[in-house]
């Protein structure tokens, strides 16, 4: 954006007069000045000249010997411009001057020869003095060409030329979102805010833009309207996105002529001069920040309609491209189709022309969010379409439309308004924003007095409500209402807090270095422990996302309706945090399915959400193998899973041991599901001396419902784990101790027993353990059934081990003790 400093003193008296301070000044407050352009950078030691002589070069056939009439009296140049003619004026340039040389290197000039001809300055062409814009016809050899006469010669070269501004460049990116910054008005604000300049006497009173030259204040006058509505029904179909609206129609008798001071500011601040109506919405646009349109209000046909536009409508615009249009684009439309994409560009078929008489200036507040998508849909961006996404100020659509309304019945020929106003909407109602000030102090990291930020506020045109001094000390808090150009970005404490800090300067903020402990925390191993168990154990690790799809929840037998959901989702599939990391791992061996014959494990470690509950760690195991069929239970996914499971778990200090699941969720198999529970690894190891403490409910250990297989297109037989580990990790893991080596060796006797599938061999074991003094360990060590094509009966071998502590056994005591215990088992 490029903001003219002669067209800030329309409106403002500046107190530091050096642009680049000022520029320096934006760029730590308000916005990065990328470029400071001062008009006419060659000009110094150039002035007008006229020629009063010209005559061939004795010495070259393509070189003139000229007198020039100059501020300095009359020169002798030696010239080789083509077009040089007795009585032109001329741009001179003195010695002393600094030029670009045949258009490319800067050369410093001095009193010189030229073949044997003294010369003591340079007629110029554009490019040597960098004015290609103004004269771009003047390159090489063909000089710049000011007419005849006499007027302006002798005079400061620059100042003939009126290239007497400095421009700066602001980065649009550092301002993005501050609509009310892409003007003349909102630049000047910064600068009073910030103690640089003073409003000029009857130009600004709290915002509202008056000056006398313009004719029309901004505050509502109807005396320029007319008491008959506008001649067609305007509606508007989407007030919601279109809150503030103002037009009217304005009869003029011709386009008339651009004025100079106009078109000059124009094209300084990167504007190109196409017609007197167009030309001035493009200056009230640069000036209030307000893009306006003017339409040609004979070409309109029936009523008028702002609404929403449908896939595949069209539009000419006015770069005549015919354009397609996506669904949700605000236009304005007629009988005979669309005629402006609002927000974007006008359309071609109702644009002013030399023929048109009759003016429809409108202008309007559009929401921000339908202009970015149309921008993003037709891939077409234009200078209004980047004020308009950022959410133009409501009370700049009425300031706006008036300013250009004062210029056209000032500048057009004959212009006069000849309906009434037609509005609608109002400039919006500013919140009270509490700020609490130990707040503010807190996060700047400085103490600001309260009289100081009071001023900071008053500077940026907030009100900040009248309180008592007892309250507010009591309270120590402020009630504070932003500007109504404000709106769109003050919004809440940390919005002020923000803007306090800017006003007073980070500069003056102490440079702290943070105080703080480096001592790392403790670090917590047993996670890693786990997963470098698993891998060992050939499991592959997923790094799911969190957010998933209520489709996805829904296939993997969930319930969306628990999940949270985001508030502002990329889209559907990403809409809910995840449940459970179950679905993601379902998903995985969907997405690569398994090969004939082959196996695969997988984990995830994730922080899940519910609604009513607290977030918490969870680890999920999914272990499928393809081509299983029938019983066989020492093969089976469930079994190999669970072995993984204990591993895993043991190897960070814990154990594990199953129990019946009272209640399966319905992705269980609800005849092939347990809960899986935990204590210590030491409280499981009987000669560590350790009590047995009560087992703790961990998570549940499953095989997969076949429907949910099914759906994601698995293995029947797949076995699945979901463990809380925020529940797991609170139990204090156990720490393994060292024993002395037994001094007696051990008897053993493996006993295969068979069993029903509706026996608990877990029951069975428990009740072992205190069967004999002698009996050491009871363990099973295989598992086995006649059929693996069916489920039935099948087969547990137990190994019974049996040790004293003070002798060695003999085989007969043993024999006695085994045959007693296993007659009690009635097996």
């Amino acid at each position: 954006m490029k903001i003219s400093l002669e067209w800030l003193s329309d409106f403002i008296d500046l107190r530091e007069k050096d642009p680049e301070k000022l520029a320096d000044a934006l760029t730590e407050a308000t916005g990065e000045v990328d470029e400071l352009v001062r008009q006419g950078a060659l000009l110094d030691h150039c002035c007008v000249g006229r020629v009063l002589s010209c005559e061939k070069h004795p010495n070259a056939d393509k070189l003139s010997v000229c007198r020039v009439s100059t501020d300095h009296g009359g020169k002798n140049v030696v010239c080789g411009g083509t077009n040089v003619r007795v009585g032109m004026r001329v741009c001179f340039a003195h010695a002393g001057a600094t030029v670009r040389w045949h258009g490319t290197e800067m050369m410093t000039l001095t009193k010189t020869t030229i073949r044997g001809i003294e010369s003591e300055g340079m007629i110029c062409t554009a490019e040597e003095l960098d004015l290609l814009d103004l004269f771009p016809r003047s390159r090489e050899r063909t000089v710049i060409d000011l007419g005849d006469g006499e007027e302006g010669v002798g005079q400061d070269l620059r100042t003939f030329l009126g290239l007497t501004d400095v421009v700066f460049h602001i980065d649009n990116h550092a301002i993005t979102h501050r609509a009310d910054l892409f003007s003349h008005i909102g630049i000047a604000r910064e600068l009073v805010a910030l103690g640089l300049a003073e409003w000029k006497s009857g130009n600004i009173n709290n915002g509202s833009i008056e000056t006398p030259r313009w004719g029309v204040s901004t505050q509502s006058n109807n005396a320029v309207f007319g008491k008959k509505p506008i001649p067609f029904a305007f509606k508007n179909d989407i007030p919601s996105l279109v809150p503030r609206y103002a037009s009217c129609i304005l009869a003029i008798d011709g386009l008339g002529e651009t004025p100079q001071w106009m078109r000059r500011r124009l094209e300084a601040t990167g504007w190109r001069c196409v017609s007197l109506p167009v030309d001035i919405t493009n200056y009230v646009a640069m000036e209030t920040g307000m893009p306006l349109h003017a339409f040609d209000a004979d070409d309109l046909r029936g009523d008028v309609h702002i609404r929403l536009s449908k896939k595949h409508e069209r539009i000419t615009t006015l770069d005549g491209v015919a354009r397609e249009l996506p669904d949700g684009a605000i236009v304005l439309s007629d009988d005979d189709g669309i005629f402006d994409l609002m927000g974007i560009m006008g359309g071609l078929r109702s644009s002013t022309k030399f023929t048109t008489k009759r003016i429809y200036l409108h202008s309007a507040a559009v929401d921000p969010v339908c202009v970015r998508r149309a921008i993003l849909a037709t891939g077409h961006r234009t200078d209004a379409a980047t004020v308009y996404e950022k959410g133009i100020p409501r009370v700049v659509v009425e300031q706006g439309f008036l300013r250009a309304l004062a210029l056209m019945l000032e500048l057009l020929p004959g212009a006069n308004v000849v309906s009434a106003k037609e509005s609608w909407g109002d400039d919006g109602d500013p919140p009270a924003i509490p700020l609490p000030l130990a707040r503010a102090s807190s996060m700047l990291g400085v103490e600001i007095p309260e009289a100081e930020i009071i001023r900071i506020l008053i500077a940026l045109e907030c009100d900040v409500e009248e309180q008592s001094q007892a309250k507010r000390k009591a309270e120590g808090m402020l009630l504070v209402r932003p500007p109504l150009h404000r709106l769109g970005d003050l919004r809440g404490t940390y919005d002020l807090i923000e803007e306090i800090g800017r006003m007073y300067g980070y500069n003056r903020i102490p440079a702290l270095a943070p105080s703080a402990s480096t001592k790392p925390p403790a670090r917590d191993f047993r996670t890693a422990a786990i997963r470098h168990v698993l891998r060992e154990e050939k499991f592959l690790e997923l790094l799911p996302l969190s957010l998933v799809s209520p489709d996805l929840l829904t296939k993997a037998g969930m319930d969306p309706s628990v999940a949270v959901r985001v508030e502002n989702p990329l889209g559907e599939e990403l809409s809910l945090l995840h449940t459970s990391v179950f679905p993601a791992l379902c998903e995985q061996i969907e997405r690569y399915p398994l090969g004939s014959g082959e196996e695969r494990g997988i984990f995830s470690i994730g922080t899940v959400f519910a609604k009513g509950k607290d977030e918490h760690r969870e680890l999920g195991l999914l272990f499928a193998q393809s081509g299983v069929t029938g019983f066989d239970p020492k093969h089976t996914p469930f079994f190999r899973l669970k072995k993984s499971l204990g591993s895993s778990l043991a190897h960070a200090g814990y154990g594990v041991e199953t129990a019946r699941a009272e209640t399966v969720p319905a992705f269980a198999h609800p005849g092939r599901s347990a809960r899986v529970m935990a204590r210590t690894a030491c409280d499981l190891d009987r000669e560590s001396g350790g009590e047995l403490r009560p087992l703790q409910s961990i998570g549940l250990f499953f095989e997969v419902h076949p429907e949910i297989a099914r759906r994601f297109a698995l293995p029947a037989r797949m076995a699945a784990a979901l463990v809380d580990l925020s529940l797991l990790l609170a139990i204090e893991p156990g720490v393994r101790m060292s024993v002395p080596l037994p001094q007696f060796p051990p008897i053993s006797y493996d006993v295969t027993f068979p069993m029903d599938q509706r026996e608990e061999a877990a029951g069975m074991l428990e009740a072992l353990h205190d069967a004999s003094d002698l009996l050491e360990r009871v363990e099973i060590v295989d598992l086995y059934t006649s059929s693996k094509d069916k489920v039935g009966d099948y087969a547990l071998t137990v190994r019974f081990t049996y040790r004293a502590k003070d002798r060695t056994l003999t085989e007969e005591e043993v024999r006695r003790a085994h045959e007693g215990i296993v007659q009690n088992m009635g097996k």
